[in-house]
């Protein structure tokens, strides 16, 4: 009996053991379909944005290659060389051009009706060169038969932007059925995924570690979030004869970071740097790259003085470490020199950025385009004179692109009057602008801010090495 008894218990051990083994072996299953599944149409839903994203593009160059025709026939009308009537040459060879790529794209989306309505494009713009164009370029109309052409090819122009409207529908509405279609196929494979792993559900050993696994998986997501929380939220350097305020809102719920960042740090005993940039991306993983950002700028300003040489190295800088095509920066940097107290700055695409002299607010133009696009983009440098009181005001679009409850933004002019009615202290000044996008907006803020003041003092006044904002003090 022993015997049998001892035979009996291991047979269970082993059974036991082989269920436990292919409970496991089916939740890796179940984990590696979930994934390739999930990262499938992930790829399939980028795959597809990209072409869509093209497609629009595409059918830009298409009007603008038509818009370019009419505008030289217009234009050339009073030539008295024949050949400056010509319309067929590269303009209509750059429309051929585009709408063939166009056509191309629309095959591989398999849009219902969308390539009918692209050769609709294509035969509307031979008829506008067979009954506008031809006739125009003869020569020798009478005045009623301008009218006609006149007329005609208004009627065709229209035929086109209609045509042109419909295809930018279907485009916009694929691209909703497809995201429709990502939603569903994840969740479809979500809840299959959690229907096997309660079928299981009665091994509670397996269970345990599993809660236990998850567990400590939520404490480390945890200590991340806290990590880039502190690292986000770093301290500034004070800089001589100015005073410094700041504000940051983020519109992600989860986190108090995102993609939008603000830095003062002083370069030697006169200048400072200050950056204000907009991280494409919401969240933490733009709040990681919020620290690549503002790192590398503050490393290159250490070997570059001039703003448009810091930008066009972090240009590249970027390009190079960054391997995500959808990813670019909006960004804004100025040293600040406390002896001449005169403001060299360079612009990325940044439009947020304004003086306040007085009752007088100026906004700084932009010099160069956004981060992340071309290796060979080169930013301008300029230079501002400023005086004791002025007032220096960088904020991200989530200051002039709020939206009030109607839908409607600030905009650039109304930015400029917030500025202009806001405290002349610069940390009251950044907290008004705050109170003023929330008050707009109905208490909801619906993108990332972040806001630096910097105010020009008139007597020189050493600062402490570092400040430490509201959130660090607590």
């Amino acid at each position: 009996m022993l015997r049998i008894q001892r035979l009996t218990s291991e047979d269970s051990n082993v059974r036991d053991a082989l269920v436990l083994g292919a409970f496991l072996a089916f939740i890796l299953l179940v984990a590696v379909f979930v994934t390739v599944r999930i990262y499938t149409q992930l790829d399939r839903i980028a795959s597809l944005q990209r072409t869509l994203v093209s497609s629009q593009q595409q059918l830009y160059d298409v009007l603008r290659s038509q818009l370019d025709e009419e505008v030289g026939l217009r234009g050339n009308l009073g030539s008295s060389d024949p050949q400056d009537l010509n319309p067929s040459g590269a303009a209509v060879d750059d429309f051929a051009k585009a709408l063939e790529d166009l056509q191309k794209s629309a095959r591989s989306l398999s849009i219902p009706g969308l390539g009918q309505t692209l050769d609709e494009m294509g035969n509307v713009h031979r008829e506008w060169e067979t009954q506008v164009a031809g006739p125009i370029m003869r020569g020798h109309l009478t005045l009623e038969q301008q009218r006609y052409i006149e007329t005609r090819g208004k009627q065709l122009a229209d035929r086109e932007r209609y045509d042109a409207d419909d295809v930018s529908r279907m485009l916009q509405q694929r691209l909703g059925q497809a995201q429709l279609e990502l939603r569903r196929g994840i969740d479809e494979t979500l809840r299959l995924a959690v229907s096997a792993i309660l079928l299981f559900g009665a091994a509670g050993l397996v269970v345990v570690l599993w809660g236990r696994r998850m567990l400590k998986r939520i404490d480390r997501e945890r200590r991340i979030i806290e990590v880039l929380q502190r690292a986000f939220r770093t301290g500034w350097d004070t800089l001589p004869r100015s005073r410094i305020g700041t504000a940051y809102v983020s519109a992600t719920r989860d986190a108090s970071v995102g993609g939008d960042l603000f830095d003062v740090r002083r370069l030697d005993e006169h200048r400072g740097l200050l950056i204000v940039a907009d991280v494409s991306g919401k969240g933490i993983e733009a709040a990681v790259n919020t620290a690549f950002v503002k790192y590398s700028i503050r490393t290159l300003a250490l070997t570059h003085d001039d703003p448009g040489e810091i930008l066009a190295a972090f240009n590249r800088m970027f390009l190079d470490a960054i391997k995500d095509p959808g990813l670019f920066v909006v960004a804004f940097v100025a040293i600040f020199d406390a002896r001449t107290l005169r403001l060299s700055y360079a612009s990325a695409g940044h439009s947020g950025a304004f003086v306040r002299r007085g009752s007088e607010v100026r906004r700084l133009d932009v010099t160069g385009p956004i981060v992340g696009l071309d290796k060979n983009f080169s930013y301008e440098s300029r230079t501002l004179d400023l005086q004791p009181r002025d007032l220096v005001v960088l904020a991200t679009d989530g200051l002039t692109e709020a939206r009030d409850r109607s839908g409607r933004t600030l905009d650039e002019e109304g930015a400029m009057l917030l500025v202009r009615d806001s405290p002349a202290d610069p940390q009251a000044c950044a907290d008004e602008l705050v109170s003023q996008v929330r008050r707009r907006s109905g208490g909801r803020i619906n993108d990332d801010l972040a806001l630096l003041v910097l105010e020009v003092e008139d007597v020189w006044r050493e600062p402490a090495k570092r400040e430490k904002n509201k959130d660090e003090a607590a």
